[in-house]
């Protein structure tokens, strides 16, 4: 698990101890300044102690500052100013589609807001689950080419499950050319027909990739305000789009202006929506929106 380097010693041993089946089923690993150490896994938060046996929140490791200097450093392989305009956003991109996720006290600059001191850092572990979006790309594969808007709530499953669309489009027997507009370097596809650009704002990202790499399906996380209209003039192109959206129905994804405009520009024929224990669920858009 290369994302195991990043942990301080004590902390890696205290996740190299914890029982494999919990191990392998980690998303998430927070440390909090002076604050009790924890990793989620299963839907839960646990607490490890040195030797990896799960404990209390009272009985927790605490993170001391010395350990956060550690764990900083080598998420910006010593030099944070080089990640300074991520880590502004909040985040810090790694290896392999993993962020880490970052929270503190910020003051203004003359080139914006900083961090002044970071008190949490949370390392979201990417997963690669190739055959995960399966049901979807079997059905457009079978029913040709459509947009896709993927709902779940916050750390639901969203990246992996575009992740996987991503892999099983652009691999196979009839490979589709996939540009994927991974602003926050989450999106990682090992192998195939994918062009990827990261590290500016997904409508830049989607604009280049239309005008400059032709492909079949776009792919972008987390639709946000103010995306929607370079989106929709990627439509008109031929271009399919598949994004996901924070909501846990395609409701409460709909209160969202962007999400909304594309769903009354036709930009969606599909909905999938991600359940517990990697259950997918997909519907056509005029029936999972109705009543718009």
């Amino acid at each position: 698990m290369s994302w195991m380097r990043y942990l301080p010693t004590p902390y890696l041993q205290a996740v190299s101890g914890m029982p494999v089946h919990l191990r392998r089923q980690i998303t998430e690993v927070r440390f909090r300044l002076e604050k009790p150490f924890s990793v989620t896994a299963e839907g839960r938060n646990l607490f490890p102690d040195r030797e990896g046996r799960l404990t209390t929140l009272q009985n927790a490791l605490r993170v001391t500052r010395p350990q956060m200097e550690d764990l900083l450093a080598r998420l910006t392989e010593g030099s944070l100013y080089a990640f300074e305009d991520a880590m502004a956003k909040g985040y810090v991109p790694l290896e392999n589609g993993c962020r880490a996720g970052i929270a503190g006290e910020m003051t203004e600059t003359s080139h914006g807001a900083v961090f002044r001191e970071i008190t949490s850092v949370n390392l979201r572990v990417s997963r690669f689950l190739p055959e995960f979006a399966r049901p979807l790309v079997d059905l457009l594969r079978e029913g040709g080419p459509q947009g896709v808007l993927v709902i779940s709530p916050p750390a639901g499953g969203k990246t992996t499950f575009l992740r996987s669309a991503a892999h099983l489009l652009a691999n196979g027997s009839r490979p589709y050319r996939v540009g994927i507009a991974d602003e926050r370097s989450e999106l990682f596809i090992p192998a195939g027909l994918c062009d990827r650009i990261t590290g500016c704002p997904k409508w830049k990202a989607v604009e280049l990739l239309t005008r400059t790499m032709s492909p079949e399906y776009l792919i972008c996380d987390e639709l946000g305000a103010g995306e929607e209209a370079p989106l929709l003039a990627a439509q008109n192109t031929g271009v399919k789009l598949i994004a996901s959206a924070h909501g846990s129905s395609p409701k409460e994804a709909a209160k969202r202006p962007c999400v909304k405009a594309l769903l009354e520009g036709g930009v969606f024929s599909l909905v999938t929506v991600l359940q517990k224990n990697f259950r997918v669920e997909i519907f056509p858009a005029k029936e999972a929106f109705a009543w718009l």
